[in-house]
């Protein structure tokens, strides 16, 4: 919000404010010498009514009006002005109000001045008066109905221009809050008439008789607006869960629990741990700040360290409102300022396998059931973070060569055909290699020292394309002693000088093998060759599908047959 119209509130307060007070007070001169204990008793309801109130959208709703009614017809407009502004200053205590929304003091204190002083004028223009008054003349009735009428007018009119002032909301629109402020002070005024009329007859006691069913209304419409708010609050947690059902791996999940539960819990701070149950050390993996950034922030954590590690030792949730609780945990992993704090433990199969801390600069900035809500929001991110684990497990099985753990047969063939579709799809014209090639007289390397070093001269190959190729493109093993790199947008004479260097790295560099006979270790050393087929699309086929047969024909006829440990390529 502009600091510009924060000021010019607080202005428009300090003028408005001693002006009208005094001039109630200058106006109407009233007597209370022999009523304190009278006023004492209202003060005590209001206060008591304003303890209890309703958060719709940006408006705070409370069933005041009741009170100040009464007592705006038997003591006038002084006395409701004072009561009103005391009403309010027990309302920004009960609410906690933030820094932040410290403009709703200046605020609401006018709208409520103006409101007052304006209807009230209306009151004595249709001929109103104080004291003692039974309401059975139409000209007792009139400035009573004239005045209930101008208080919701006037009210919902101020309402509609400092929203459209402060938060720049629509001028002429009537949302669902002021629907709901103005229904709550119609359902006050008759309690606040039934008050008056028993205060005429008994005094003081009747302000404590009517005053209990005015605190009980209160209650109840608050924890009824509470328990929908509250329900709402778990509908949305059951979406959010919902959306992260969706994810299909570890990343996308917490990016999307983070991006959604700022959205749900008020956050300074969000930060998510991956416990290390055999080392009982915990690593910060999502951290978010106040802007809604995701940041790497490189942090360890021991058991019982800090106020994340505190949740860890206990295995329960913990959530602090005061900083010198937080302090005594030294939370090295929060920042100074944070004054409210909730931590929750992530639980799968019955232990701990993350925390859940989430953070705010603000003083009691969580209730109960923010907690409940960060507990149920832990579970979801649990289940969704294990099935996305199950699904990249599965997934990487379906693409990946148990030996080599370089891409398969399968996803080698499937990413060249979807890569073609899609080039087809767009209009592209881009050039399309593959590298085949196959171990020369592999099955002599078994023969002669076994088939678990002619595994090991498969891994060490694979590991050297990895290290030394890998980043032109997408390497698999094709089957058996047969390995392919698919290279994209390249011509065709580099990628045979590729295919070359693949060539020679692989003859220049002995593979080293390891033998363990008797509990001895034996190193031995083999030379290692390969034959190498190229095909490029569009340059030697019609398709891309028709890639790798070409490349193997080149191998076999190109390279194979003519000693081996060449690169060939069909013109």
């Amino acid at each position: 919000m502009a600091k510009s119209k924060v000021i010019t509130m607080w202005v428009i307060w300090l003028v408005a404010f001693p002006s009208l007070v005094t001039y109630a007070y200058m106006e109407f001169k009233p007597d209370f010498s022999e009523q304190w204990l009278d006023l004492l008793a209202f003060a005590i309801v209001i206060c008591a009514v304003a303890v209890f109130p309703i958060k719709v959208g940006n408006i705070t709703v409370f069933f005041s009006n009741g009170v100040s009614l009464a007592a705006f017809l038997y003591f006038g407009l002084f006395v409701e002005l004072i009561l009103i502004q005391l009403s309010l200053v027990v309302l920004f205590v009960k609410i906690n109000l933030k820094k932040d929304e410290a403009h709703r003091i200046p605020t609401n204190s006018t709208m409520f001045l103006l409101t007052s002083v304006i209807s009230a004028w209306v009151y004595y223009a249709l001929g109103g008066t104080h004291g003692i008054l039974t309401f059975d003349t139409v000209e007792q009735v009139i400035p009573l109905v004239g005045y209930i009428v101008a208080i919701i007018l006037v009210n919902q009119i101020f309402l509609s221009v400092f929203q459209w002032y402060m938060h720049g909301e629509n001028l002429l629109a009537y949302p669902k809050s002021l629907l709901i402020d103005s229904g709550a002070t119609l359902l006050a005024f008759p309690l606040g008439l039934v008050l008056y009329l028993m205060y005429v007859q008994i005094e003081a006691i009747a302000v404590f008789f009517v005053g209990v069913p005015f605190i009980l209304l209160s209650i109840v419409f608050s924890y009824y607006h509470n328990t929908q708010l509250i329900n709402k609050y778990l509908h949305t947690t059951s979406e959010i869960g919902h959306e992260l059902s969706k994810s299909l791996n570890v990343k996308s999940v917490l990016d999307t629990f983070l991006d959604e539960i700022k959205y749900l819990i008020p956050a300074s701070n969000i930060y998510v741990f991956d416990v290390s149950n055999e080392s009982r050390m915990m690593d910060l993996i999502r951290f978010m700040d106040q802007e809604g950034n995701q940041l790497k922030k490189d942090l360890k954590l021991f058991r019982g360290e800090g106020f994340a590690g505190s949740v860890y030792e206990r295995e329960k949730s913990i959530m602090m409102m005061r900083k010198k609780d937080i302090d005594q945990l030294n939370p090295e992993e929060l920042p100074d300022e944070t004054k409210s704090v909730m931590g929750v433990p992530i639980q799968r199969s019955g232990k701990i396998v993350g925390v859940l801390t989430v953070s705010s600069n603000e003083l009691n900035a969580y209730e109960k059931y923010h907690l409940m809500l960060l507990e149920i929001l832990a579970n979801f991110l649990s289940v969704a973070i294990e099935n996305a684990r199950h699904y990249e497990s599965a997934k990487t099985k379906s693409q990946r060569d148990q030996l080599t753990n370089l891409y398969n047969y399968r996803y080698f063939i499937e990413h060249i055909d979807e890569y073609a579709k899609d080039l087809e799809a767009k209009g592209i014209k881009e050039n399309l290699s593959v590298i085949i090639l196959d171990i020369d007289s592999f099955k002599a390397i078994n023969d002669e020292h076994g088939h678990e070093s002619g595994n090991e001269v498969l891994i060490e190959l694979a590991n050297r394309l990895e290290r030394l190729f890998g980043h032109y493109g997408i390497i698999a093993r094709y089957g058996g002693e047969e390995f392919t790199v698919l290279i994209k947008g390249m011509p065709h004479n580099d990628v045979i000088q590729i295919a070359e260097d693949i060539r020679y790295s692989i003859a220049s560099e002995p593979f080293i093998l390891y033998k363990t006979i008797d509990g001895n270790v034996e190193v031995q050393e083999i030379n290692v060759t390969a034959s190498i087929g190229v095909s490029t699309y569009p340059d030697q086929c019609e398709t891309p599908q028709e890639l790798i047969r070409n490349a193997d024909r080149s191998m076999y006829v190109g390279a194979k047959r003519n000693g081996k440990n060449k690169v060939a390529s069909i013109v």
